[in-house]
């Protein structure tokens, strides 16, 4: 079968190529996908990087490193950041050809699935492996485009906003990279569920977009002033919850618009920027950051939160609360050129590989 791989952590897209790999076979609790489709998300270019693997030397109980330098997501060292040579793609949609054991794993036989994959069982391939527990059985209704798309924004939107920040109705939620699809997905889920959402984004491309979804505010960077846009919208208060996905000067920004005891989770580094804290500026709101790694909080919950959680997704998936733009769709044979079209600066809709048809 037809596999987009890497050799060894790389800076240049044109190291991925197509290698012929023998077709794998589901160990217990996991499901072998026929591949439809998969995007191009930023985070599988930290898998061509090796960003993941990077930071996560800079972590405590990776001080020792273990087997040649492995690292681990986790104290408990269980789950291994994988390491070159391997296939690429973190998530995507097919249909289950092959089961191993358990009744999860055979009840999705030839079910059309998305699924949260990653290196080394990459979604970049014609076929790959997945477990079943982060496996969801989609319906007609839902496209494949949009299906490939699961997990990694939609997932992300709820859990952050309905789970992790719990913002409440009524309250301020400031968020960055306003004009991504992840954050389209956080206004619709704002009408929905009645907060008020200040985007932030660098220029006026989105803007008219984000307020016809919804936006109670837009705030552009490269012409507004973010602290004293935040300021007139809150008179004065600041927000209660924020979402940032850039990091930065931009970051220790956002930081300066919390209100008291106000909550800013950090899930993505876009701008490859270190964040330069003073530490006043948490001391006097009060105010809390955490960080989010959507693999990490889905290996750390209980089989039935995360089958809830799956099942809510699907379920405003269904109702096109998360859908996407699609600018592009490319063959596997032309993966380089996909990620290359991925990471082009104004691009508005996602770039998507298909390996088959249906």
């Amino acid at each position: 079968m037809k596999s987009a791989c890497i050799n060894a952590f790389t800076d240049s897209v044109e190291d991925i190529h197509i290698t012929d790999k023998p077709l794998p076979e589901p160990g217990p609790g996991q499901i072998r996908v026929r591949m439809l489709m998969s995007p191009v998300n930023p985070s599988d270019l930290n898998f061509v990087h090796g960003t993941y693997h990077a930071a996560l030397e800079r972590i405590i109980w990776n001080h020792e490193p273990r087997n040649g330098g492995q690292m681990f997501y986790d104290a408990g060292h269980s789950m291994a950041c994988p390491q070159p040579p391997y296939s690429l793609g973190g998530e995507g949609i097919g249909i289950v050809d092959a089961a191993g054991s358990g009744l999860m794993a055979k009840r999705l036989l030839g079910k059309r699935v998305a699924i949260a994959g990653g290196p080394p069982n990459g979604t970049w391939q014609e076929f790959t492996l997945a477990q079943a527990m982060k496996s969801v059985a989609l319906p007609d209704s839902i496209s494949d485009q949009q299906g490939a798309m699961f997990f990694v924004n939609p997932v992300t939107a709820w859990v952050i906003t309905r789970m992790v920040l719990a913002v409440p109705k009524g309250s301020w939620l400031l968020l960055n990279a306003a004009g991504s699809a992840l954050g389209k997905s956080v206004v619709r889920l704002a009408r929905r569920y009645g907060f008020k959402t200040l985007c932030v984004v660098r220029s006026s491309h989105n803007s008219d977009v984000l307020r016809s979804l919804g936006a109670d505010v837009v705030v552009e960077t490269d012409r507004q002033d973010l602290i004293s846009e935040v300021f007139k919208a809150t008179r004065g208060r600041g927000v209660g919850h924020a979402m940032d996905c850039v990091g930065g000067d931009l970051s220790a920004q956002i930081i300066r618009c919390l209100g008291l005891d106000g909550r800013l989770v950090l899930y993505g580094t876009l701008a490859n920027q270190p964040m330069e804290l003073t530490i006043r500026d948490l001391m006097m709101p009060a105010a809390h950051i955490s960080g989010f790694l959507l693999p990490a909080w889905l290996s750390q919950q209980s089989p039935l939160t995360l089958l809830q959680t799956l099942r809510t997704v699907k379920r405003l998936m269904a109702e096109s609360l998360f859908d996407a733009e699609i600018e592009a769709c490319y063959p596997l044979d032309q993966v380089t050129q996909a990620v290359k079209a991925a990471t082009q600066p104004g691009r508005t809709g996602k770039i998507m590989l298909r390996m088959s048809e249906r």
